[in-house]
């Protein structure tokens, strides 16, 4: 009888130990199930080639970002161009009186410019290019990682040349010629002193984003195994994840509703753009992972409802013919 007793007083503490720690790994494994979706897409993005390239390629047919690129290249030319020799080669003689001043001369050759350079986004000859570059430009940074080697660089200038050459030949030659690209243009060159750091950073974040998805399982089975009521509380967890997973779908969609640069509406809209066609496939992988974990959740819900109801169905079934 005394031992029984002691039995029942001990129950309730060892309860409460068990969902104290369930708690502890269902919290870590909420963290990291949605950190290892970021980290997991962060990796293939940037070290996987196809995806990098898939997801950077489209980027200059977005006509928000063909309008930024328009804008600052058509300032670039106007400044560094005699604004009376690019007025002659693309104006009519009806704007050319002497009543216009070099501002409003500008005004009128700025407009010409950017649709010339927005032409030549749109070329499939700069649309190959811009891709090309792009491809080896990855390629050659993540064989620089894994190389031995002290110097490191991401080199998008031939994308740069392309365009300037295209300007070149079209009718903005007359400013295109006076523009000098520099031999570094679109180039980032990492400084030795950096080139071990990166690469260590590379290597943890290869070995950190296995470690991140293992975490999130191991945590997510301990949580389950040590709890009291298994299915309840994997239940719970996955309702959880799924919510927070969706939230941060929709933060992801936040930027594109905020203007982020004042006054500057075409370098708002151009930012906005690259952002969201950068995370789209991170956006997505929330959205339909959210979804999934919610759906199971539903589903879960909805057939032990039926098994109950069958249960009782049977048991009333059973009294009535009891009695």
């Amino acid at each position: 009888m005394d031992k029984t007793k002691q039995k029942d007083k001990l129950k309730p503490k060892h309860h409460k130990l068990r969902s104290f720690f369930s708690s502890i790994f269902g919290i870590a494994a909420v963290f990291f199930i949605i950190s290892s979706i970021t980290v997991v897409w962060l990796n293939r993005t940037l070290i996987d080639n196809q995806t990098y390239v898939s997801t950077v390629s489209p980027l200059v047919s977005k006509p928000t970002v063909q309008n930024l690129i328009a804008d600052k290249l058509s300032n670039q030319l106007i400044y560094e161009s005699p604004i009376n020799n690019v007025a002659q080669a693309l104006l009519p003689a009806s704007d050319l009186n002497g009543s216009n001043t070099p501002a409003q001369l500008k005004s009128l050759v700025k407009p010409i410019i950017e649709t010339d350079i927005i032409s030549i986004l749109n070329s499939n000859n700069f649309q190959t290019l811009w891709t090309n570059t792009n491809k080896q430009a990855q390629s050659q940074f993540i064989s620089g990682l894994k190389s031995s080697s002290n110097s490191l660089s991401l080199n998008l200038h031939p994308a740069i040349v392309g365009i300037i050459t295209e300007l070149k030949s079209s009718q903005l030659s007359s400013a295109a010629n006076h523009v000098n690209v520099s031999p570094t243009a679109g180039i980032l060159d990492i400084k030795a002193n950096r080139v071990s750091k990166i690469r260590s950073y590379y290597k943890f974040f290869q070995l950190g984003t296995i470690a991140f998805v293992l975490i999130a399982i191991v945590s997510l089975g301990l949580s389950v195994w040590i709890a009291i009521n298994h299915w309840k509380v994997l239940r719970r967890l996955l309702l959880i994840s799924g919510i927070f997973v969706l939230l941060g779908a929709a933060i992801l969609k936040i930027p594109s509703h905020v203007n982020l640069v004042k006054n500057n509406l075409i370098t708002s809209d151009g930012i906005k753009t690259i952002f969201a066609t950068l995370t789209h496939n991170l956006f997505i992988s929330d959205l339909v992972i959210g979804i999934a974990f919610i759906v199971i959740v539903i589903a879960w819900d909805i057939i032990n409802y039926f098994v109950r109801r069958k249960k009782n169905d049977k048991q009333l079934a059973k009294t009535i013919d009891n009695s």
